[in-house]
């Protein structure tokens, strides 16, 4: 019974935490965006709350980016063009 009720505890404590991505809508408003980090950029400007967007591809404070998709989720592929190569979203958050 000990077995059963640590596999229920374990199920709970994952499925809220894989169920629900961070969505965006009107991405391609932004009209400037910022780098916290070497793969984190923050969309700006146009309408809604600005955008955190972090991915496996590097970013640097020169890079050209464009953005692909106007509404996406985290982990969702080709969202972002930066300096020339496609880059997935790792992580979406919105800032209000």
């Amino acid at each position: 019974m000990k077995t059963v009720a640590k596999a229920v505890c374990c199920i709970a404590l994952v499925i809220p935490s894989s169920g629900f991505a961070d969505c965006v809508i009107g991405a391609k408003s932004k009209t400037t965006f910022s780098v916290l980090d070497s793969h984190t950029v923050i969309l700006k400007g146009g309408y809604g709350p600005s955008i955190i967007v972090k991915t496996l591809s590097f970013v640097h404070t020169s890079s050209s980016l464009t953005v692909l998709k106007d509404d996406f989720c985290s982990s969702e592929n080709a969202v972002l063009y930066i300096d020339g190569d496609v880059a997935d979203a790792g992580q979406v958050t919105k800032i209000d």
